[in-house]
């Protein structure tokens, strides 16, 4: 089946991708895809390519050599914010769950129907799965910001729901209006999705067997916490209520412990890379603070 035509019968479920120059990380993704349990009549995938046309008929055509059996609703041709983007995607999807999904996350086989399943048993909840470093990215023992979930007894929590291994109905989507389109600065707009969809009183349940891989380690990226630092303040302006800020990291007071913490000489037991990313992440929230202030 080429990108673009549609089997026969409704899909249970629609996974949800915007994607920007990575070409190779969407043939690994499709071929998640093709190795699912659940059958491929029964899923579609929903993908943006914040790209130009000739890039995207590039990547159209790569993914047609696979032959994917299960349906592809692919376009793009123009760079937008990524919300606007993930929105774009998902208002292709022609099933009653969206999987929001991104571009270098694979996913177990079991994982589609884990999430169609769960969705059948427990309507009206968004659904957070699983996600775990692949082993040979691993750096050491230590474990990624992504692989720590809060929540208990089948509980997930509003910040571990994130567009990487997310599923809700698609109706919920659209009834908070998505992804904010407008927003800009990295690392924001999922807590920020997360918030209004808490606010309308939705249910954050973990999806056993959901499970999935984020191909790529946060903590490495010092430069990124920054951003989502700043991000972060954006978000709990935006969403005072609820402990918001105290949960993202950049409540004053939380930064104020921080700058004594990530400084002292105790830091010599803390794994470099892991206390760069930190003090960055810090330095992004008190910077944005400040400019608010002033």
């Amino acid at each position: 089946m080429t990108p673009g035509d549609a089997p026969a019968g409704p899909p249970r479920i629609a996974v949800v991708t915007a994607s920007r120059g990575r070409p190779d990380a969407l043939l690994a993704k499709a071929r998640s895809l093709a190795a699912q349990t659940l059958p491929p009549e029964a899923f579609e995938w929903c993908l943006w390519l914040n790209e130009t046309p000739d890039e995207r008929d590039r990547t159209r055509a790569r993914l047609e050599e696979i032959e994917p059996r299960f349906a592809v609703r692919l376009d793009g041709g123009v760079d937008h914010p990524v919300g606007r983007a993930r929105n774009l995607a998902a208002s292709m999807a022609s099933a009653p769950v969206l999987l929001l999904s991104d571009d270098d996350v694979t996913h177990e086989p079991a994982a589609l129907a884990a999430h169609a399943a769960f969705h059948e048993r427990v309507p009206g909840a968004v659904g957070v799965g699983p996600l775990r470093l692949p082993e040979a990215l691993r750096a050491g023992r230590r474990r990624e910001p992504f692989e720590r979930t809060a929540g208990a007894f089948g509980r997930a929590h509003w910040s571990n729901a994130t567009g990487a291994n997310t599923s809700l109905p698609r109706a919920a989507f659209e009834a908070v209006g998505g992804y904010d389109p407008e927003w800009r600065g990295y690392g924001g707009e999922d807590p920020e999705l997360g918030l209004r969809l808490r606010a309308r009183g939705m249910a954050f349940r973990r999806v056993p067997g959901g499970a999935a891989e984020h191909r790529g380690r946060v903590w490495d990226d010092a430069e990124k916490a920054y951003l989502a630092g700043r991000s972060h303040v954006g978000v709990a302006r935006r969403h005072p209520h609820g402990g918001s800020a105290w949960w993202l990291g950049v409540h004053p007071s939380l930064l104020a412990v921080k700058r004594i913490v990530l400084y002292g000489p105790w830091t010599r037991w803390i794994d470099p890379t892991v206390l760069a990313y930190e003090r960055a992440y810090a330095r992004g929230a008190r910077d944005a603070r400040s400019e608010l202030a002033a």
